[in-house]
């Protein structure tokens, strides 16, 4: 991600009278596949999953994204809710600095697209047993809402990473917000 989505971002974020997102429809249909322990929101921005799932005592979530704009404002809404989190400021397509990441129980990415060498490096940061949910926009979402297929799944884009990856479920919404989610895990 360049200085230049950064500074997209963090123009986005610093409009007035932001509040607190609510979490993805996807997130509610996919949150029982998720084992109590150490939880990362990758593509955090405001943390509509961040904020959710800090809401249940058998997460201890870990919010990252590049905008630290973004990440401000999600302390600032944690703090209204009375909820515990950390933030992280990185950019994600610097897979090295991803690396240095300790080992997750849980690693969700919603509403953004990730190439394999994104998924690949989010797996290997998976503790033994651990789930690693991507969520986001796919084909019918581009047809209905005009949102940009570049930036949406094709179907069954992720069922087949290779014989050490497991998908565990493939769920695809039937309405508004059109999404694929992928409940993954290392064999």
């Amino acid at each position: 991600m360049s200085d230049a989505d950064r500074q997209k971002w963090n123009n986005k974020y610093q409009q007035e009278g932001r509040q607190a997102p609510k979490a993805p429809p996807a997130l509610l249909d996919s949150v029982h596949y998720l084992q109590a322990g150490k939880t990362l929101d990758v593509a955090s921005g405001e943390g509509a999953v961040a904020l959710y799932l800090s809401k249940f005592d058998k997460f201890q979530v870990t919010a990252l994204d590049v905008s630290d704009i973004g990440l401000q404002n999600l302390s600032i809404f944690a703090q209204q809710q009375g909820l515990q989190l950390e933030t992280l400021c990185l950019d994600m397509d610097d897979l090295s600095a991803l690396a240095v990441l300790e080992k997750y129980t849980n690693i969700c990415m919603f509403r953004f697209k990730p190439d394999v060498a994104l998924i690949k490096q989010l797996l290997s940061l998976l503790a033994p047993n651990g789930r690693l949910v991507i969520s986001t926009f796919n084909q019918q979402h581009h047809l209905n809402c005009g949102f940009a297929a570049k930036f949406c799944l094709e179907e069954n884009e992720f069922t087949d990473l290779g014989e050490t990856v497991e998908v565990i479920a493939y769920l695809q919404s039937e309405q508004a917000p059109f999404t694929d989610t992928y409940v993954l895990a290392n064999k």
